[in-house]
């Protein structure tokens, strides 16, 4: 029992501990503060940026507002505000503060695809569960099949992969790349288009999930592979499918609480807002540390959030 703790200590520690690579060490460094001020006006340029460029994806190309927002990104970024303004570009978005932006995006695509698993209409699922089986299976088994063809070829293309790398490797890791699909952009078009409540959003949205879910699943694989130990795979597939299952079975009668406790308020109080908003918290942190993603976490814990009444709040 005490080497049993003695590990499950050291894997937490080693997943919580620092897993970059080493920084040199520079003649300043930046403060809190330093980091707050690029943070707020790194926010402000990139909403204003993103509605003006997704209105005008709208209007001029009859694009969904996500993909001008995408756009938005790139005009930003290197590609382009870069090349044309490197040092005042470079002045705004320093390499410093990426990571701070990071976390930031991280919390607020996590926290939208928590509300969209909210509104995922899970009748609608189970109806039509052998269509769902069957369109998720083609968005895996389809991507995996080209990389078969492909990786041939691309394996002798110079400075493509790692010298070291077997076929199989690099076929997994083609795959995998091929079926990973923008969730978060995919639910956002579905919620745009109006069909979030329809069969086939909630066809769509589920497949497109379970296609994600499987390609990360397939990268920790791959990771592994490169990394020379199976415990990588083995954390992120079992714990996502033991996390996963946990819900499936559990997740409705531990939320149900407050669900009632809505219903009988009438509305959200602040302490079922915190308690929810800490659920998810940990929903993410659980599906980021095993090696999948944060955004899973949110989606799964909302789907298995099945009260109306907390829905609707």
């Amino acid at each position: 029992m005490d080497e049993l703790l003695g590990s499950l200590e050291h894997m937490f520690s080693t997943m919580m501990g620092a897993n970059g690579p080493p920084v040199a060490a520079a003649a300043a460094s930046y403060t809190p503060t330093d980091y707050s001020i690029h943070f707020f006006l790194q926010l402000a340029i990139i909403i204003f940026t993103c509605r003006v460029v997704g209105w005008l994806g709208q209007k001029l190309l009859a694009q969904p507002q996500v993909v001008g927002e995408m756009i938005a990104g790139v005009i930003l970024g290197p590609s382009l505000f870069g090349m044309f303004w490197p040092e005042l570009q470079a002045a705004i978005f320093p390499k410093e503060t990426r990571n701070i932006l990071y976390v930031g995006s991280q919390l607020g695509v996590s926290l939208y695809m928590f509300l969209v698993g909210l509104t995922l209409q899970t009748d609608h699922f189970r109806s039509k569960a052998k269509s769902a089986a069957a369109v998720s299976a083609a968005g895996v088994i389809t991507p995996f099949l080209i990389a078969m063809l492909i990786t041939p070829w691309l394996l002798q293309v110079d400075g493509l992969f790692a010298p070291d790398i077997t076929q199989a490797g690099a076929t997994l890791f083609m795959g995998a790349c091929i079926a990973l699909t923008a969730f978060p952009m995919l639910a956002r078009i579905i919620n745009e288009r109006g069909l979030a409540n329809s069969p086939l959003g909630t066809l769509s949205l589920t497949a497109g999930a379970f296609d994600d879910a499987v390609s990360w699943c397939v990268l920790a694989v791959v990771l592994a592979t490169f990394g020379g130990t199976a415990g990588l795979a083995v954390v992120a597939i079992g714990g996502g499918l033991l996390y996963a299952l946990f819900l499936m079975l559990f997740g409705r009668r531990l939320l149900a609480p407050l669900g009632r406790a809505v219903e009988k308020r009438g509305e959200m109080s602040m302490t079922i807002l915190a308690v929810t908003l800490g659920l998810f918290c940990l929903s993410a942190f659980f599906m980021d540390v095993i090696g999948i993603h944060g955004i899973f976490g949110g989606f799964v814990l909302a789907c298995s959030c099945r009260a109306g009444c907390l829905r609707r709040s």
